[in-house]
């Protein structure tokens, strides 16, 4: 869009010179009558070198651009991935967060069990401290009962044989004994409670034991999971630094482009300059010519009458169809200073001297799409001149003294021209004439 809206701007531009150089130039600009051939011939090559140059400018200026825009364009595409993997960087470090927040909460929930763990293990402590206690109380009772047992069978008590034939135990001896009737009924409960407390204690142990256990597998399957996490942190890691090294990758790419970018803008400004340059010492030229041109004319005031004869029409008599007349174009918006004759198929048609004269002007550099391109002035004395524009070929030169009807040039389309045609004017003491007051149509 960009190289279609400049290509667009630079043809209205040429367009507006070309009609400037057709509405104001015709009445100021006048080719000249008489040049001195050496110095216009060097000027005229000082000219054409410079827009030979200026081409080449031109077509490396557009060069430089045409780089400048695929690096650029290039040099975007590492900048969509920039972006992409610096996306996926960011949603990878999200990940990474999270699993680290993660990986502390299960760290935390191992630790709470780990506590749970150690308040277990010591009530289990306490409580075996409790039932060694008990225990210890419960054998200090069984050694009094044995005491008292040893005190019956000194006594040889009647009961004794009988108390023991029917107990299970020396337990049960004691508490069976007729003995025990003697005993208290205070230290009977105590042992009652005693041996209850112990199987209460037995039992929360139990309890205590199973709770611990379930912790420890609590504890396992926890840090089984935070292995897991911590596995899964590892992958994420290395996905990050995967996409921090492509990253870093492509910066390394984008900042390449931007040097390769600047040389290339540096180059097309340093061209730009020298076309300035260049365009500067050409207009210095063009003006010199036209000084030198100026002055030849002066000396031409007074020249010889080449040819006193008829008027002869400057192409074939099969080409007279007249495309623009002298005088005021609506067209143009201004006043045609000759007359276009343009018939189909006339490119590379000869171009015939009007009449006999010395050629003043031959001139064969040009701007595309401006003024006259290549043309031919002819002086033919006594204040006439002829002028011969839009030329594809120039067969004269300056200083050369032609013949009516001789060929001195080719129909083309140089210059500010919409197609194939001679634009032919005739002058009289330096401004234009109507060329049908000298010249007719061939019947």
């Amino acid at each position: 869009m960009k190289k279609r809206t400049r290509a667009i701007r630079n043809t209205v531009f040429a367009l507006l010179c070309c009609t400037a150089a057709v509405t104001a130039g015709q009445s100021a600009f006048v080719p000249p009558i008489v040049s001195h051939a050496d110095t216009q011939s060097d000027l005229e090559n000082k000219i054409k070198e410079a827009d030979e140059k200026l081409k080449e400018l031109d077509q490396k200026i557009a060069e430089a651009g045409t780089n400048i825009e695929s690096n650029k364009e290039i040099q975007d595409t590492y900048w969509d991935k920039l972006v992409t993997t610096q996306n996926k960087i960011d949603l990878v470090n999200l990940s990474v967060a999270d699993k680290e927040q993660e990986i502390v909460d299960k760290e935390a929930e191992i630790a709470a069990v780990e506590l749970r763990i150690s308040d277990t293990e010591e009530r289990i402590a306490d409580k075996e401290v409790q039932i060694e206690m008990l225990d210890r109380q419960n054998k200090e009772n069984i050694n009094r009962f044995g005491q008292i047992m040893h005190a019956m069978y000194i006594t040889d008590s009647d009961d004794y044989l009988s108390i023991i034939a029917g107990s299970a135990d020396f337990y049960d001896i004691f508490v069976r004994s007729e003995i025990m009737k003697s005993v208290n009924e205070q230290n009977l409960n105590f042992m009652h409670q005693l041996l209850a407390d112990i199987d209460r204690l037995e039992e929360d142990q139990r309890g205590l034991e199973e709770d611990k256990k379930n912790l420890e597998y609590d504890k396992i399957t926890l840090e089984s999971e935070k292995d897991e996490l911590i596995d899964q942190k590892i992958a994420l890691d290395e996905e990050k630094k995967y996409y921090n090294d492509l990253n870093s990758s492509y910066w390394d790419e984008y900042n390449t482009y931007s040097v390769k970018i600047k040389d290339l803008e540096t180059r097309q400004a340093n061209l730009q300059y020298e076309k300035k340059v260049t365009q500067a010492d050409r207009e210095k030229a063009e003006r010199e010519l036209e000084e030198e041109i100026r002055r030849a004319q002066e000396r031409a005031k007074n020249n010889t009458v080449y040819d006193t004869g008829e008027w002869a029409w400057p192409v074939s008599p099969s080409y007279t169809l007249i495309t623009t007349y002298f005088g005021y174009d609506s067209w143009r918006g201004g006043n045609h200073g000759g007359i276009d004759i343009g018939n189909s198929g006339m490119m590379g048609a000869n171009i015939y001297a009007s009449k006999g004269g010395e050629v003043i002007v031959a001139k064969t550099t040009y701007i595309p799409g401006y003024d006259y391109g290549m043309y031919v002035v002819i002086d033919h004395g006594n204040g006439y001149q002829t002028l011969y524009a839009h030329c594809s070929a120039i067969y004269v030169s300056v200083g050369q003294v032609v013949n009516k009807g001789d060929c001195i040039a080719a129909v083309g389309s140089t210059g500010w021209s919409t197609g194939a045609h001679l634009h032919f004017e005739v002058r009289k003491d330096g401004g234009r004439i109507d060329p049908f007051s000298v010249v007719s149509i061939p019947q």
